[in-house]
């Protein structure tokens, strides 16, 4: 990376100085008609891989949460904004294909910016490079196209009868997916609420064929989980529909003191789950699980001269034992199984996230949970005292074996595995090396604990 380029990392992931960028810069708020209060940054992806930068792909993402008001209307917002960080020629053809692509009107400004000067080009939501159907779901007029009105109660069944659709962004991953909360309302009062997901991908069919399955087969397990109950698809959308699902997360009843009892249901959820075969899931082996995350850590190494002895012996130790690991059983994996993913409602737990589903070690899901324990700020002992219920309960309700060995090495997988993800976040955020030494010694310690 050039110093250049680390100058622009420096002002693009600074929000209070990319406040006043805005302010200057972007289309209609230099007059001052428009006023920046606030700048959040809620999304950040570095492009680290110097074959990709060769490309002319973006080597920076950052998405920005702006407090806006409009003076002329007297109305206040927040304007999500989406900047992408290339090279001089890259910026100005990036921005060109941009601007003929993306034309909705966005709540403040205009629907693309290219900031010449730091080589950005800036999406205003719900406009996005990779999402161009966004924009149809966020319109409350134009989702009413897409709804699911053979799944809709009475009276809220047809476009002509919904009075009101209000939209909210719960969460916003550029380029990749959104979830959506509407709220919609008839004319007798009717209410209902519902969740639309939204991708970049064309998979909406199969992910809700996945939540049918799960929700049908769950529903009479007293130790699975709830499923919010599916809705269906629209593929010209590329969305999924689900009914809400209130309750409290449950990472804040665990931080709140309530734990083992909660841990323990988690953990019967997960086996209940793991026993379900939905049908149709691609497989996914130790080999497809190991390929990525040592390709991880050769990026590492190359980015982390001084721990590059650690990341190469690592990396051979972990090919070395998936070749002799006890045998295991595949089953689903539902492949993104954290905290953040469970809520506590009606005294049971309902799961979410049916993305990434797949045929695999079921070891997979136990060592993504645990090794998340430990990101949550617990002290240490708690982690230790919480994984060892978890893990307990998993075993007493599953019908199968856990291999010890198999749960290690998954273990140490995920720890390498994370250590990419926050690379690729904050690799040049100060003390960040020191973190990822922190994060290279629990895949250590899972690999020592197995000799």
């Amino acid at each position: 990376m050039t110093p250049t380029d680390l100058e622009r990392s420096a002002l693009l992931t600074d929000a209070d100085r990319m406040k006043d960028v805005f302010q200057a810069a972007l289309p209609g708020f230099g007059s001052g008609s428009l006023l920046i209060d606030g700048c959040r940054i809620v999304h950040t992806r570095y492009r680290t891989s110097r074959a990709e930068r060769r490309e002319g792909k973006a080597f920076l993402s950052v998405c920005y949460a702006l407090d806006v008001r409009d003076l002329a209307r007297a109305r206040r917002g927040t304007q999500l904004v989406h900047g992408k960080a290339y090279g001089t020629a890259d910026s100005r053809r990036q921005f060109a294909e941009a601007k003929a692509r993306h034309r909705f009107e966005p709540s403040f400004g205009e629907a693309v910016a290219h900031l010449a000067d730091l080589d950005l080009v800036v999406w205003a939501f719900p406009n996005d490079p990779k999402l161009p159907h966004l924009p149809e779901v966020i319109d409350p007029r134009a989702v009413k196209r897409h709804l699911p009105y053979d799944r809709l109660p009475a009276g809220l069944d047809a476009a002509e009868h919904i009075h009101e659709v209000d939209v909210e962004v719960v969460r916003y991953k550029p380029e990749v997916r959104c979830i959506t909360r509407y709220q919609l309302a008839g004319a007798e009062r009717q209410a209902f609420t519902l969740y639309g997901k939204t991708f970049k991908h064309e998979r909406a069919r199969e992910i809700a064929r996945r939540i049918q399955s799960i929700w049908r087969r769950s529903a009479d397990d007293p130790d699975g989980f709830i499923v919010p109950q599916p809705l269906g698809h629209d593929d010209a959308v590329r969305t999924v529909w689900q009914a809400a699902l209130s309750g409290t997360p449950l990472i804040d009843v665990v931080q709140g003191g309530e734990r083992a009892d909660f841990i323990e249901r988690a953990a019967r959820g997960l086996a209940s789950l793991h026993g379900i075969d939905p049908g149709g899931l691609s497989r996914t082996t130790l080999e497809d699980r190991l390929a990525p995350v040592l390709a991880a850590a050769a990026e590492l190494a190359e980015a982390f001269p001084r721990l590059r002895a650690r990341l190469e012996t690592l990396a051979v130790r972990l090919e070395q034992e998936a070749r002799s690991l006890s045998p295991g059983r595949d089953g689903l994996v539902h492949g993104d199984f954290l905290l953040k993913q469970l809520v506590v409602h009606a005294g049971r737990l309902g799961v979410f996230d049916f993305d990434n589903f797949t045929l695999g070690d079921p070891a997979r899901d136990l060592a993504n949970f645990i090794v998340d324990l430990r990101y949550q700020g617990f002290p240490a002992g708690l982690v230790t005292s919480m994984t060892t219920t978890f893990l307990a309960a998993y075993r007493a309700h599953a019908e199968w074996d856990m291999p010890a060995d198999r749960l290690r090495w998954h273990t140490a997988v995920q720890g390498l595995s994370d250590a990419y993800y926050f690379h690729k976040r904050r690799h040049l955020a100060p003390g960040f090396e020191a973190e990822l030494e922190r994060i290279l010694a629990l895949a250590e310690d899972q690999l020592r604990s197995s000799t």
